[in-house]
């Protein structure tokens, strides 16, 4: 399987550590959106505080990815996590979606094995693009 990431949600990092504090603020998220927006260091300690077993903060974000495979490859990946969707777009070539939530559950548990070939490496370099402090941490706790 051949995956590669078309389109992400941009600042994806950004726009969890809003949704962190929006479960713990009285702040509404656009007024929490715009006090973070400019301060990387309060995004990057929040994300670093981030329990990633704790997914709802996790599905703010979209990653949309085109990939070339056969029908029991794609069948693996859903397998693998029922939160991929899949578009058929023609013969071997499929539209893929996902959030980081789905991501970083399918690379840290025993979904991976399930995973077609060339897929988990596509997924870690989408984490890297989208979220690169959450692929830090997935990565050095062996992911």
């Amino acid at each position: 399987m051949e995956m590669r990431l078309l389109a992400a949600t941009p600042d994806a990092e950004l726009l969890i550590a809003v949704a962190m504090l929006t479960t713990c603020s009285d702040e509404g998220p656009s007024d929490i959106y715009i006090t973070l927006r400019g301060d990387e260091k309060r995004v990057h300690k929040l994300l670093r505080r981030l329990i990633l077993k704790h997914g709802s903060v996790l599905e703010h974000n979209r990653l949309v990815f085109l990939a070339e495979a056969e029908e029991g490859e794609v069948l693996s990946l859903l397998l693998a996590n029922r939160f991929f969707e899949v578009s058929r777009l023609g013969e071997r070539r499929w539209l893929l979606s996902c959030n980081l939530r789905t991501v970083l559950e399918v690379l840290s548990s025993e979904g991976r094995e399930r995973l077609p070939e060339g897929a988990r490496e596509a997924l870690i370099t989408a984490l890297r693009q989208v979220a690169p402090r959450l692929h830090q941490r997935v990565m050095s706790r062996g992911g």
